[in-house]
């Protein structure tokens, strides 16, 4: 049994987090799966494909993003992502991450194995030295994988709107997430700033701080299962400068019952 109520949220690393007794987080035994559409200019070019298992007080996750219609057309590609951890109190804690790309320029892997504290990072190509060294050397327990960071977002800080900041690994580089609702008047309405920090080339790092990444628009709907637990689901994330281009939710299921989205 869910409720659902459409909103615009933001959400906080540090203030007003839900505490799950052990109870509670074993209690969650849900499987979402969620469904985007990827666009440009107003045109598909890939499908986002999201599913988050709940069993037991852990979290297992697949995401598949590929290429579709336009997007096939200059660059056929596709993305695996999967994640697992366990829902502690107050946060997550992955154990394990791994993503694999697939482009016309051949094939990605990086994998993150969480234990005693520390992340075990394989990277193939592999990364320099030099960048695994800076890596590793700016990494601690609270920079996670973006699927761990997600799931954190939607399920601790439900009732924290418009407010946080986030560093954010994948295995390669890390890159924050601030939100940002003092500069709009609209409460439907959050920003998120995007900023590279670590492992991005120097010509990055000079193409960001020349004209850096424009704060993106981004949705929330409100999901409360079995009358109690409260997810936030992305339903969109806009640009709101340059090129158009979003993420939209196009279907949401509940073990395999589906929402209606109006």
């Amino acid at each position: 049994m869910f409720d659902i109520i459409t909103c615009n949220v933001y959400a906080s690393s540090q203030n007003n987090q839900i505490n799950y007794d052990i109870n509670d987080r074993y209690f969650i035994d849900e499987q979402l799966n969620l469904s985007y559409d990827i666009k440009s200019l107003g045109l598909k070019i890939a499908k986002l494909d999201f599913e988050v298992n709940f069993d037991k007080a852990q979290y297992f996750s697949n995401t598949i993003i590929e290429t579709q219609g336009i997007g096939d057309f200059f660059s056929s590609s596709i993305w695996t992502f999967s994640a697992r951890g366990v829902l502690k109190n107050n946060n997550i804690q992955p154990k394990f991450y791994n993503n694999h790309i697939e482009t016309k320029k051949g094939v990605g892997h990086v994998s993150i194995v969480y234990n005693n504290n520390k992340q075990n990072i394989l990277t193939r190509p592999i990364l320099s030295e030099e960048k695994y060294k800076t890596l590793m050397n700016n990494i601690n327990n609270e920079v996670i994988d973006p699927i761990s960071t997600l799931l954190e977002i939607s399920m601790y800080h439900p009732e924290d709107i418009c407010t946080g900041y986030w560093e954010i690994t994948d295995g390669r580089r890390i890159f924050s997430v601030e939100f940002d609702k003092s500069q709009i008047n609209d409460s439907n309405l959050c920003y998120v700033t995007y900023k590279p920090l670590i492992g991005f080339t120097d010509k990055e790092m000079e193409k960001y701080r020349d004209t850096p990444t424009p704060p993106f628009q981004v949705n929330f709907v409100k999901i409360t299962l079995k009358n109690k637990y409260v997810f936030l689901i992305p339903t969109s994330v806009s640009t709101t400068d340059g090129a158009s281009g979003s993420i939209d939710l196009t279907s949401i299921k509940i073990n395999g019952e589906s929402v209606n989205l109006n």
